[in-house]
């Protein structure tokens, strides 16, 4: 790879990744599916929402939330406007673009509560913990059901690949399929088997803090990586987070 970062140091922007890992650290949901789905507020919270929303917001969004003088909060209207969005997006929308009055009469985490009550008006599941203010809400994508998270800078992701040495003792994963979000820092056994079964694809990783992971006893070998994403036209980087022998060496 003849330019790894283009506009960046290697260095810069391992050094970003590596910050980003320890949001990564702190998310180890089993479920396969996206965390919308997992259950992200609880039933009181969007009750509390509900009651909120049927005194300050139902004049323009209708009592069963489809709309009068402003747009539907729920079904095709609110996917197509914030499908792929964050709940970040959508709560700070509801913050800042209110009727004026609307911001002197509550505060920030009533109108969170609001937003669990949308998210219950459109199928998304209730939990056991609140949603709470904060870095988790930018974490959270608005998918519809079976739609997976979009691959973003900064997400975790797994992918399959050849592991190769490159130039100045860069690692490389070469011939990589492509990657996947995933709530996993490491893989468990039954998803290593998932992996091993994968095609290989035609896309390239630089591996960054890959040696703690003895690369060079799995050179040429069949891997599956896990790590914290960056790519931009030309590069793309993987802050490794597991790097696993799936038992199977590369062709050629």
């Amino acid at each position: 790879m003849q330019n790894v970062v283009s506009g960046f140091s290697r260095t810069a922007v391992g050094c970003a990744l590596a910050g980003w890992l320890l949001v990564a650290a702190g998310v180890s949901a089993q479920a396969p599916q996206p965390r919308i789905w997992q259950g992200v507020y609880t039933q009181a919270q969007a009750e509390r929402g509900k009651t909120t929303f049927s005194t300050a917001c139902v004049r323009c969004h209708g009592a069963d939330l489809a709309g009068t003088t402003a747009p539907s909060l729920k079904g095709e209207r609110f996917l197509t406007t914030w499908g792929g969005e964050t709940v970040t997006r959508l709560f700070e929308k509801i913050r800042d673009t209110m009727p004026p009055n609307f911001g002197t009469i509550l505060d920030d985490s009533t109108k969170l509560d609001i937003v669990t009550y949308i998210l219950q008006t459109n199928g998304y599941p209730a939990g056991s913990r609140e949603l709470a203010l904060g870095n988790e809400l930018a974490a959270i994508q608005i998918l519809r059901q079976g739609e997976q998270p979009k691959v973003q800078n900064f997400s975790l992701v797994q992918t399959v690949g050849c592991l190769a040495r490159g130039d100045n003792d860069v690692w490389l994963l070469r011939s990589s399929s492509d990657p996947v979000v995933t709530t996993e820092n490491a893989p468990t056994a039954e998803a290593l088997a998932t992996s091993a079964a994968r095609p290989l694809g035609t896309g390239s990783f630089v591996l960054l803090s890959a040696a703690a992971f003895d690369p060079a006893a799995h050179q040429g070998q069949k891997m599956e990586a896990r790590g914290l994403i960056y790519q931009e036209p030309g590069d793309a980087l993987l802050t490794v987070t597991s790097l696993r022998n799936l038992g199977a060496r590369c062709p050629g």
